[in-house]
C-alpha cells in the first residue's frame, strides 16, 4: 500500500511557500500539507482544498527552541513523521556591512534557518528512514553559494553557507538510504523577502541579469516540485542551480 503523502513545509506563509502549497493542492490527491507559519497565514487560509487534500496549520517562531520543539511534538503526535520536508524560512533580507554587523541578528538568522532545521531533522529523519517510500528533504539555499557573492551581504551569506554545509553533511551521512536531501539555489527572486531592499537595486539586478529580469516564484516552484518527485530519485546532495544562466556552475 502506498504511503500517505505528508508534507512538512517550513516557512509556508512565504510567497514561495504559499505558491508551493497551491501547486500541491492542484496536483496531489489525499495529501496532507503541514504548513508552518510565524505570524500570518491568510494567503494559505484562502486556498480552497480539493482532491481530498488537507492543510494543517502550525504557528511557531523558529528562533525560539521551545516553539521548535512544540512544533516537533505536535507533528510526532499527529503524523509520526513527514514524508517530505521543505525548508524555506528566512528573515527579510537586509544589507550588512561589517561596521554595522550585529551578532544578535546573525544569531537569529542562524536559529531560524540552521538550528531549527537541525532539531527537526534529528526528530524526524530516523522515522523517515523507516518509511516504505522514498522520502525527500529540500532546503532553500541561494545562488550566491555557487559563486562570488555581492558586497554587504554578510548575514545572508554566512547563514546560507551554513545551510549548504548542513545539507552536504546530512547527504553524505545518509547516502544509500531511502532519503534524498537536496538544496535549491535561485537567483534574486521578487518576493516580500526583498521588502527592505531599495527598489532601484532590484531593478538594476534585473537589468544586469540574463533575460533582463529577476526570478519569479513561478520559476522556482516547479524546481522544488521536481526535487520532491520520483524523477529526482537519483539526485542526492545536489545544490540545484536555478539562475537562468546568471551563474554557471
Amino acid at each position: 500500500m502506498n504511503e500517505k503523502k505528508i508534507y512538512l513545509i517550513l516557512g509556508a506563509s512565504s510567497d514561495i511557500g504559499s505558491e508551493l502549497v497551491k501547486d500541491l493542492n492542484d496536483t496531489e490527491k489525499e495529501a496532507v500539507m503541514i504548513c508552518h507559519y510565524r505570524s500570518q497565514c491568510e494567503k494559505l487560509a484562502e486556498i480552497n482544498l480539493k482532491n481530498g487534500n488537507q492543510i494543517d496549520f502550525i504557528q511557531a517562531d523558529l528562533s525560539l527552541q521551545d516553539e521548535v520543539h512544540a512544533l516537533i511534538d505536535y507533528v510526532k503526535r499527529q503524523y509520526n513523521s513527514p514524508v517530505y520536508i521543505v525548508h524555506l524560512p528566512a528573515n527579510k533580507f537586509e544589507y550588512t556591512k561589517l561596521k554595522t554587523f550585529s551578532w544578535e541578528t546573525l544569531q537569529r538568522d542562524m536559529e531560524i534557518q540552521v538550528h531549527a532545521l537541525i532539531e527537526i531533522m534529528k526528530a524526524f529523519l530516523p522515522h523517515m528512514l523507516k518509511r516504505d517510500c522514498m522520502t525527500k528533504v529540500v532546503i532553500m539555499l541561494s545562488a550566491y553559494t555557487m559563486g562570488n557573492p555581492p558586497k554587504y551581504m554578510m548575514n545572508y551569506i554566512v547563514t546560507k553557507y551554513a545551510l549548504l554545509g548542513l545539507m552536504k553533511s546530512l547527504a553524505i551521512d545518509y547516502a544509500g538510504k531511502n532519503i534524498r536531501i537536496n538544496g535549491i539555489s535561485p537567483s534574486m527572486m521578487e518576493t516580500k523577502f526583498l521588502d527592505n531592499v531599495d527598489e532601484r537595486i532590484v531593478q538594476l539586478n534585473a537589468y544586469n541579469s540574463v533575460g533582463k529580469r529577476n526570478a519569479q516564484v513561478s520559476d522556482i516552484v516547479p524546481a522544488i516540485r521536481f526535487l520532491l518527485s520520483d524523477a529526482s530519485n537519483y539526485l542526492h546532495g545536489t545544490n540545484l542551480n536555478v539562475t537562468n544562466g546568471n551563474i554557471i556552475s
